[in-house]
């Protein structure tokens, strides 16, 4: 009786990590669809353009032309990610947003959006944002080849106007993101596992969305800190301003002084943020935890 016991929680847990992976795979095929979509659209307009005729590589060099002027592949960006988070945020409405409890708006609004949990919030993020550039670092060292190649991807995907960039980065992603991870996948995450592995999956999990593995890696450890705070505030709300603060920095770090983009600034950025976390955090009355819930509570 008791091995049938384990086998059928390892079977619910199999279930809950595939589902997980289901819904991450349905939004980025999402987005996949759409970007076919809009090639097929460039392609469709060559053909009208050539009054009906179909030349393959004449139509492969009129959508190579069309990519390479400014700012398509950022309004591209742009508008997947609008499609996707119109999509997440429906999504997460209709399955558990509409669920919240006036309990939960109550702790929300008076436990979490206060100064010093925010204050919080954006010092970790300026932690975090510095450990990404340390573990980027590293794999610039270890493989310099593929860290030019994520950089290439990145400036085709947001370079060009930077209005659309940070719509695209900074408003869109966290929305469109949070949802998805922190809202429906970390929800169905917690019905089979305990809030630590709750956390690890969906962190892997989040490297993995980004869909190249030097993202994949300095994400992670993001990744876990929006997982606790999702678990913790009982919302996905700060984790989407923590997340759009965290990339917001991407676009102000780059104008700070030169001393504060160097390795020795970074290390004591970290070291400093998550000092400056802790000491904060020992000054709430449950120092253990500054929001602090019960096992039973779920992010919503």
């Amino acid at each position: 009786m008791e091995y049938n016991k384990k086998v059928g929680a390892g079977r619910k847990s199999v279930e809950g990590i595939a589902l997980s992976f289901e819904i991450m795979v349905l939004f980025v095929m999402l987005q996949v669809i759409l970007t076919v979509a809009v090639m097929l659209a460039l392609i469709s307009a060559y053909v009208v353009n050539e009054g009906g005729e179909y030349d393959y590589y004449g139509a492969m060099l009129f959508v190579s032309g069309v990519l390479s002027k400014d700012n398509f592949m950022v309004m591209l960006t742009v508008v997947t990610t609008a499609v996707s988070a119109a999509f997440s945020v429906s999504i997460y409405w209709a399955v558990w947003g509409r669920k919240k409890s006036w309990q939960d708006k109550q702790y929300l609004k008076e436990k979490v959006l206060r100064a010093k949990p925010v204050a919080m919030i954006c010092i970790a993020s300026v932690g975090l944002y510095y450990l990404a550039i340390l573990i980027a670092a590293v794999i610039a060292v270890v493989s310099p080849d593929t860290m030019e190649e994520y950089n290439e991807m990145m400036e085709s995907a947001l370079g060009g106007n930077q209005v659309l960039a940070m719509l695209a980065a900074v408003l869109l992603a966290p929305v469109n993101e949070e949802c998805i991870m922190r809202g429906l996948i970390l929800k169905n995450l917690q019905r089979f596992f305990s809030t630590p592995v709750v956390i690890i999956i969906q962190a892997v999990m989040f490297g993995i969305f980004h869909g190249n593995w030097v993202q994949g890696l300095y994400v992670i450890p993001v990744g876990a800190a929006l997982g606790y705070v999702a678990i913790k505030s009982r919302s996905v709300i700060p984790c989407i301003g923590m997340h759009l603060f965290y990339n917001f920095l991407s676009f102000i770090v780059g104008l700070l002084p030169e001393f504060c983009q160097t390795g020795f600034f970074a290390i004591a950025a970290v070291v400093v943020c998550t000092a400056a976390v802790w000491l904060m955090g020992r000054q709430y009355n449950n120092p253990a935890d500054i929001l602090a819930v019960e096992k039973t509570d779920r992010p919503v």
